[in-house]
């Protein structure tokens, strides 16, 4: 099928409907109520983003009349739903998601857990940190061409981009350390800080 790319927005709701069917308005509520507001909690823009996945053939979407007088649509994921959801948790990190900031490669993990096995979610975590890594590098190269004293407050807000990246580059890797200690039998203890 060819579709046009979808939204980080798209994604999430692909990845929520994928863990168990929702309506609208319970996954409005999901996107109210939970760090998910980063990518939306407008109805204005959730709706239609479910009525396109639907269109598309990535979600179907069924009338549910057993419970209300006003029935509503329950979005599950169909076939093609799923295996566009499979092909994006299985993208590695680009440089341009980075850049972008829409918060794409900390969503695609959160979603991961079930659907990708431990080594490629590890991998997944390799690739976060070399593309972290790469552009570090590249801004730090950058600071020693273009900073000055006369531009302080250029400086400094763009140290701040490179402390953000940094303190994510620091979490990937204290991630896959936590994925692997649990591996050796901690299942059941929560993340060390």
């Amino acid at each position: 099928m060819s579709q046009k790319k979808l939204t980080t927005l798209e994604y999430a709701l692909l990845g929520l409907v994928g863990i168990s069917p929702m309506t609208g308005y319970d996954v409005h509520k999901v996107f109210a109520t939970t760090p998910l507001a980063h990518f939306s909690s407008s109805p204005g823009a959730i709706y239609p983003a479910l009525r396109r996945l639907a269109r598309i053939g990535l979600l179907e979407a069924r009338l549910d009349t057993a419970r209300e007088t006003r029935p509503r649509r329950v979005y599950s994921l169909t076939s093609a739903g799923d295996e566009a959801l499979e092909v994006w948790l299985h993208q590695l990190v680009t440089r341009e998601e980075l850049i972008r900031g829409a918060g794409a490669p900390i969503l695609r993990f959160s979603l991961a857990g079930g659907r990708l096995t431990r080594e490629e979610i590890l991998n997944y975590l390799g690739s976060y940190q070399k593309t972290l890594a790469d552009y570090l590098e590249e801004l730090y190269g950058y600071t020693q061409e273009t900073t000055s004293p006369e531009n302080l407050c250029g400086t400094l807000a763009l140290f701040q981009g490179i402390r953000s990246l940094e303190s994510e580059l620091k979490w990937t890797q204290w991630a896959a350390a936590e994925i692997k200690r649990a591996d050796r039998g901690s299942r059941n203890s929560r993340p060390s800080r």
